[in-house]
C-alpha cells in the first residue's frame, strides 16, 4: 500500500512540472506578439521606421 500512494505521489508531481512547463511554454508564445519594450509603437514590419 505504501509503495502505490508512493508511484501516484511520484506521477503526480511529474503531471504538476509537465503541465507547469506547458503553461509556460504557451503563455510565452501568446504574449511574443505584444510590443517589444525597445520599440513603444510598432515593428519593422509596419512601415513606420
Amino acid at each position: 500500500m505504501n509503495a502505490l500512494v508512493f508511484q501516484y505521489i511520484i506521477i503526480a508531481i511529474v503531471f504538476l512540472v509537465a503541465g507547469f512547463y506547458l503553461f509556460k511554454i504557451i503563455a510565452k508564445n501568446f504574449s511574443a506578439k505584444k510590443f517589444k519594450k525597445g520599440k513603444p509603437g510598432c515593428d519593422q514590419d509596419c512601415g513606420c521606421s
